[in-house]
């Protein structure tokens, strides 16, 4: 087998955009999944003020393995930044699901972000929506930490954060796309 035969599927071209190839994972739609593999981390922790204290939303960070951020829910593409570093997704049940990728990373004006959706877009869970530069995001002097956050709370009786993993890592549980992190009830 080949060099190219091997990579190929790796990744698929739509509209003259490289895009990858989706995840495949079981969806529920009351349920929020990983957008990317690695580490999580709790809201808490996440040294963002704005962010740590819930002033955005309830959810996670992860600490992530890879460059690739993935639809965590099935929904319409509601927001989307100049700077591709942000995506909202309002989701049929009405949850608003923000996923962004660093800390302060909308100082790098786009540069380092690839964006595959746009507003208004319909998208699956596990479908590509954006990837990132890591290490442009690091040699910027930024936290690369992708949080996944359920921006609209109050209009639910509860957020349950479903996220672990009996895999841990430095004390931290491993996710990969596609595990659950939070159920809206």
């Amino acid at each position: 087998m080949g060099f190219f035969s091997k990579i190929k599927g790796v990744s698929h071209n739509v509209e003259d955009i490289e895009t990858p190839v989706p995840a495949m994972f079981a969806t529920r739609n009351d349920t929020v999944y990983a957008p990317i593999s690695g580490m999580l981390v709790s809201q808490k922790e996440i040294n963002d003020e704005v962010i740590s204290k819930g002033l955005i939303g309830t959810g996670y960070g992860i600490l992530p393995v890879g460059n690739v951020v993935y639809a965590p829910v099935n929904g319409r593409v509601d927001v989307v930044t100049v700077t591709n570093h942000a995506i909202g997704i309002l989701t049929d049940g009405g949850a608003k699901i923000l996923v962004h990728v660093g800390l302060d990373t909308v100082n790098m004006d786009g540069k380092g972000f690839k964006r595959y959706v746009e507003a208004g877009d319909i998208v699956s869970a596990g479908q590509p929506i954006l990837s990132f530069d890591d290490e442009a995001i690091k040699a910027a002097g930024y936290d690369d930490v992708v949080t996944c956050v359920v921006s609209n709370p109050q209009e639910f009786e509860d957020v349950e954060r479903a996220g672990s993993s009996s895999t841990l890592l430095g004390g931290r549980p491993l996710v990969k796309v596609g595990d659950a992190l939070m159920v809206t009830k």
